[in-house]
């Protein structure tokens, strides 16, 4: 008899182990994982089930299938593959090696919790409920002693439990340990326990409250270009770079020392616009820094705030209250009225940002200022369709004086605006700035809670200055990313400034009903210096840009900065073999698995014959 089999697999329930110095397999049948959070997402079960070799942890850095360039080739993390540790693993700092930290720790007794505030570690950073991107390893991860001297730190998530040992109340990962902890439960999370013992009294084990820690299932792309006051100039860096470089003004060229602000660069990441020498346009190349606009120095016109179109071809200006079109090569204007855009009288329009569908651009509609200042700020919908605006439709008003809303800024599908509100006439360094979200469908703003007011791992911190939000150019729907300036203290290492701020991230997933987790600390910036406007685009190393952009994602998928542009293409979920054409939108043409997959309902092997139909889904019972 012949018949078709289907296997299922139940997965083990999470739970905590006991301190371990030695390596163990992560098993079926194995409790492995520690408590899920508030945060409880699909894991991948076949992260407990692969590579699995019976006899210690394993360190296999090849990768999987999924998110490669094809069947069996390796997932890439940031260019390379991917770390797939699986199983315990114990890291002992220096400061713990005179004594054997396992053991002095595992013959301690675990005191209840909640029973001695004053003994109890308490985690400061980060925060309950942060994602991090997987190629961000540098995070200082910091606690309260409570009456401890020695520190086990413990990371269980579904594929790895990872404890660390210290005598200090800071920890920052080496790039082989965020390997084990973060990029092995790359789309998972980890949760984190600080436990503490004194050496006065060694048989009593103290514990924090834990934490849950996401890690987000691809590497984060593009780079950063954000003002410091430091250099009174333009920074740049990667999400991953430990430090940043000054990219503008040329700090090699004759002009390095010429301050340039209120900058903005093009969705492709190509040309960069900053306000020059005081508030005056100039628009470079990237990478190569060399000036586009003015054609000759001294022409320059005023420029306070710009945004380019998807395409790079032209520049809207915002400067006094007005919106000037131009042409990003020549700089000269478009259209009637020396390109000024129409707008209501009595009113100012500032912070333009144009969509990657290049249909609208959402700008703030003010009642005074324009400049660096805006009042009564209302945010606004202006369409644009091949040369012609349209009326400004308004989607958040302000409710009065004190209700100011400002620096929309469309997500990477162009169906969300993020936004400031704060409770003050002025925009300009108002402490009361607080992120939100709305959707341009339903018009309904969302307080993004977690990311405004979650800080050293406490909740309900307010006056925080939290302002200026872009976006993570995205390649992909799902989860996105938010770069903003804040004034919160971040750890035990910078208190709160009531003047300069700092650039935080934070991931953002629209389906939940806070769409926010808590933020991080961006960790290339200088901590002495004030940091803001960080602006987020491609770059030429970008590895998750397609060879095509998908239809109707609202999306940039090829990352040549517009989204469903005229030569989108449909996407099939699998590869048709033998019709020699890429369905499935890999940029590989027939890319098929040289194998059937049972139970998928794809004819894999391109053999006619799909699942139970194919025989090497046969099984012979006898």
């Amino acid at each position: 008899m012949l018949a078709w089999l289907g296997l299922a697999v139940l997965a083990p329930s999470c739970g905590s182990s006991p301190p371990s110095n030695q390596s163990s397999v992560v098993k079926p049948d194995q409790d492995s994982s520690g408590s899920a959070g508030d945060f409880q997402r699909g894991d991948d079960l076949s992260l407990l089930l692969d590579g699995d070799s019976g006899a210690g942890g394993t360190a296999n850095t090849a990768g999987t299938s999924s998110g490669g360039t094809g069947p069996g080739e390796p997932e890439l993390c940031g260019g390379q593959a991917c770390a797939n540790y699986q199983g315990e693993h114990s890291f002992v700092e220096p400061n713990f090696a005179d004594a054997d930290a396992a053991a002095l720790f595992a013959a301690a007794t675990v005191q209840a919790p909640g029973t001695s505030a004053a003994d109890e570690p308490q985690i400061l950073y980060p925060s309950n409920e942060t994602m991090f991107p997987i190629n961000v390893s540098h995070i200082r991860h910091e606690w309260k002693a409570g009456s401890g001297d020695s520190f086990q730190l413990r990371f269980v998530g579904a594929r790895t439990t990872v404890t660390v040992y210290t005598r200090e109340t800071s920890w920052t990962p080496s790039e082989e340990q965020w390997d084990w902890i973060a990029e092995s439960n790359r789309g998972s999370q980890v949760t984190l326990t600080v436990s503490g013992l004194s050496s006065s009294n060694p048989g009593a084990l103290w514990q924090s409250p834990p934490v849950t820690l996401l890690f987000s299932d691809a590497a984060v792309e593009g780079a950063i270009y954000y003002w410091s006051t430091g250099t009174q100039g333009v920074m740049k860096a990667l999400i991953s770079d430990p430090i940043p470089t000054k990219f503008y003004s040329d700090p090699a060229a004759a002009n390095s020392n010429t301050c340039v602000a209120c900058h903005t660069l093009s969705r492709d990441g190509k040309r960069l616009a900053v306000g020059y020498g005081g508030e005056k346009l100039w628009e470079v190349s990237v990478p190569e820094r060399e000036r586009i606009v003015p054609s000759t120095p001294g022409s320059e016109r005023a420029s306070s705030w710009t945004t380019f179109s998807p395409d790079g071809t032209k520049l809207l200006v915002a400067a006094a209250g007005k919106l000037t079109l131009t042409d990003s090569d020549t700089g000269a204007t478009i259209g009637a009225n020396n390109g000024l855009v129409p707008i209501p009288a009595g009113k100012v329009a500032t912070h333009p940002d144009w969509s990657a569908l290049g249909d609208r651009v959402a700008i703030t509609l003010g009642t005074r200022g324009g400049g660096k200042d805006v009042e009564g700020g209302s945010i606004a919908l202006l369409p644009y369709n091949d040369g012609a605006w349209g009326e400004p439709d308004i989607i958040v008003p302000s409710g009065g004086a004190t209700d100011n809303n400002f620096f929309p800024a469309w997500s990477p599908d162009s169906k969300w605006l993020v936004y400031v509100n704060a409770a003050a006439k002025s925009s300009k360094d108002a402490v009361s700035a607080s992120l939100r979200l709305i959707s341009v469908t339903d018009r309904q703003s969302i307080v993004l809670k977690r990311l405004n007011e979650r800080v050293n791992n406490t909740d309900n911190n307010l006056l925080l200055g939290n302002s200026m939000p872009t976006w993570a150019p995205s390649t992909k729907p799902g989860t996105f990313w938010l770069a903003f300036s804040s004034l919160r203290p971040y750890a035990s290492l910078r208190p709160l400034d009531s003047k300069e701020d700092q650039i935080w991230i934070a991931a953002v997933d629209p389906s939940l009903a806070d769409p926010s987790y808590a933020a991080f600390w961006a960790p290339f910036q200088s901590i002495e210096a004030g940091n803001h406007r960080a602006f987020w685009t491609h770059t030429g190393e970008d590895q998750q840009c397609s060879c095509v952009d998908r239809c109707g994602d609202g999306l940039d998928n090829d990352c040549n900065g517009t989204a469903d542009e005229a030569s989108c293409v449909t996407c099939l979920d699998h590869e048709i073999c033998g019709d020699s054409i890429d369905n499935n939108c890999d940029c590989v043409v027939d890319n098929c698995p040289s194998e059937e997959i049972c139970g998928d309902g794809i004819d894999n092997d391109g053999d006619g014959f799909t699942d139970g139909d194919d025989p090497a889904c046969f099984v012979i019972i006898h």
